[in-house]
């Protein structure tokens, strides 16, 4: 333990033979109070610390019965603001938890409204391009396999659904669908 400056000359001395005489006692009465070894040192650290930035009380008659139960008031203020934290952080829990429902549902019927103006989208579309782009898209059928089932060829087949794809993105730039647009782009599976 260093003297402070503050310190007074007959206090310094007294709260070293004190600190050297009851650490270990005030140490382990603190781990009664809280399960962390750590803790219990600062505890006892921050009570001398308390009395010595006090600037050498004159007040405190039994200095060994005033250390303990500065250690006792700062061990239960730390299991009080333990619990403070641990409701707080409970809540915080809960408040996210809500927050990412919320955000969930959001996002769903976003989804949805999105999906939907899409397929109104394809639904405007000729038949001669739609037919195909739907096979393609909607069914998973090859180019080969809708050149057979329509009867056309499969580079025809390739031509239709590019212009379909040409044709949906300029439909849903011109609504100014950003939002569809984008979801429109990062569904690659989707075309």
């Amino acid at each position: 333990m260093t003297k402070p400056k503050n310190t007074s000359a007959r206090t310094y001395p007294l709260l070293e033979h004190a600190f050297k005489q009851l650490h270990e006692p005030l140490y382990f009465y603190a781990l009664k109070f809280v399960d962390s070894s750590d803790v219990a040192k600062d505890i006892i650290q921050d009570v001398f610390l308390g009395i010595l930035n006090s600037q050498g009380r004159t007040d405190i008659d039994n200095l060994k019965a005033y250390l303990f139960r500065s250690v006792r008031n700062n061990c239960l203020n730390y299991i009080k603001h333990t619990e403070v934290k641990s409701e707080f952080a409970r809540f915080e829990q809960e408040r996210i938890k809500r927050e990412i429902e919320y955000y969930d549902i959001h996002q769903t019927l976003v989804e949805k409204e999105l999906q939907q103006k899409l397929n109104e989208i394809i639904e405007e579309l000729p038949e001669k391009y739609k037919t195909p782009f739907k096979l393609s898209r909607f069914e998973d059928l090859s180019n080969k396999e809708i050149a057979d089932k329509l009867n056309l060829q499969v580079r025809t087949v390739e031509t239709q659904i590019y212009r379909a794809l040409n044709m949906i993105r300029e439909k849903i730039e011109n609504k100014g669908l950003t939002l569809l647009h984008l979801f429109f782009l990062k569904k690659e599976r989707f075309f």
